[in-house]
């Protein structure tokens, strides 16, 4: 027997999300889980034995965890457990004790960040596992969110407990997930593209819906091929949402940071935001609760490049150009004093991640046909992006385009120097999770 009763989970069938992602189509594979997975499966099975257990799941908005929660409810079900509560709203009497005399008991709560305080406490507070109870409470929450009960149970409670977090998908998951939604494996060029993403779920599905909706890319002997790089209006449209949705001060924090690079250091970021430290601390464990920065010690970086990229162009370019300058202008103040650089009657133009691999290759003298080779791209291609950068760049050679974007040759054809902006890399261009 299964129960089931009614609430808002986040991608239910009938049910309306509650976060900005939608939910990913049903029958699609569940990638790049199969630790977390083990681990919940070994909770499930610790409570088919006899014992009771919780386990708390855990991440950012987008990160998959009402699907992690729908694999674990078909793991239970397969291990012959004959009662599923499932709803973030479940009422507290509902809740079951003690599993039934046909079997342990699954009780599923999403979402119960979203619950008022005195009703998640309530719920919790039933979490409790007691050994001989046969119940798994299986809990998901938004990182940073929700009731401090949680974590008290965690730590103190006698059955088993798991805290499972669900990180960033590295690149070979992403790619599988990107290929179950179109059916064919990606090319090197369209893995480029969705490295972009940087292997948040949510933010992949939506950029792979994207690219399909607006023929981006086409399916051709069995693979995925890119046929235009560039961001799909559902994925700006999404991220807009989402930067709007947040307090001022953090938007001017996530605004600041994607304009200064996709990784910037705290020094950089105290004086243009002109906050004390301890507000800055403050902002920042918001940014890592919601996954939108990644924060070390002294560095901040936006996980995902094509995040960065649409906050980035959110901010007027003057505006870009006038918080770099003070960036610089703080740095010089508190370094030792920068040579000067010579009269420059305008700024260096912004460049994306593949137009600066371009310029680079250019300042090592390579041909149009050689940069294709590299990028794996046509030479068409390459002569295509090549105008672009001349209209970006406002000049018509090569020679006046090294100059305009801060590089240029030292006999041998290496590049010497570098840009004098640096530049971010673009809206597609990854900086990839380990293996």
């Amino acid at each position: 027997m299964t129960t089931a009763t009614s609430g808002p989970t986040t991608g239910a069938p009938g049910q309306t999300p509650t976060g900005p992602f939608a939910p990913p189509s049903p029958g699609l594979p569940l990638r790049g889980r199969e630790h977390e997975t083990a681990r919940a499966l070994r909770a499930l099975r610790f409570v088919a034995g006899g014992g009771s257990a919780l386990v708390a799941v855990e991440g950012p908005s987008g990160s998959g965890k009402t699907r992690f929660l729908d694999e674990c409810v078909a793991l239970a079900r397969r291990l012959g457990y004959p009662v599923c509560h499932r709803s973030p709203l479940l009422a507290a009497t509902d809740a079951p004790a003690t599993g039934t005399a046909g079997g342990p008991a699954l009780v599923v709560l999403d979402d119960v960040h979203l619950l008022g305080e005195e009703v998640g406490d309530a719920l919790l507070a039933r979490c409790r596992p007691r050994y001989g109870g046969s119940v798994a409470w299986l809990v998901a929450r938004r990182t940073g969110a929700g009731s401090g009960r949680l974590d008290a149970l965690l730590a103190g409670s006698a059955g088993h407990t798991e805290r499972i977090t669900l990180d960033a998908l590295r690149a070979p998951a992403s790619l599988q997930v990107a290929a179950d939604i179109l059916g064919a494996p990606a090319s090197a060029p369209l893995a480029r593209v969705l490295d972009g993403a940087g292997g948040h779920p949510g933010l992949l599905v939506e950029l792979v819906r994207g690219m399909r909706e607006e023929h981006l890319v086409r399916v051709e002997g069995h693979q995925a091929l890119l046929v235009e790089e560039r961001i799909p209006q559902r994925v700006r449209e999404l991220l807009h949402g989402m930067l709007r949705d947040q307090p001022g001060e953090y938007r001017q924090l996530l605004r600041v940071a994607a304009v200064l690079g996709r990784e910037t250091t705290v020094d950089d970021l105290l004086p243009v935001l002109r906050v004390p430290p301890s507000a800055l601390l403050l902002l920042l464990d918001r940014a890592a609760s919601t996954g939108m920065l990644a924060v070390g010690d002294t560095r901040v970086r936006f996980p995902s490049e094509l995040l960065r990229q649409v906050v980035a162009d959110s901010v007027p370019a003057p505006l870009r150009h006038a918080l770099r300058r003070q960036a610089a202008a703080a740095r010089s103040a508190d370094g030792p004093a920068a040579p000067p650089a010579g009269p420059r009657p305008t700024e260096p133009p912004d460049l994306n991640g593949q137009e600066h691999l371009i310029v680079r290759m250019i300042a090592e003298g390579l041909t149009n046909k050689q940069i294709a080779r590299r990028l794996d791209i046509s030479p068409h291609t390459v002569n295509y992006h090549l105008k672009k950068l001349f209209r970006k760049a406002g000049v018509n050679s090569r020679i006046a385009l090294l100059r305009e974007t801060g590089w240029h040759e030292r006999p041998g054809g290496s590049a010497e120097g570098g840009p004098l902006v640096r530049p971010g890399q673009g809206p597609f261009e990854g900086g990839g999770h380990g293996q």
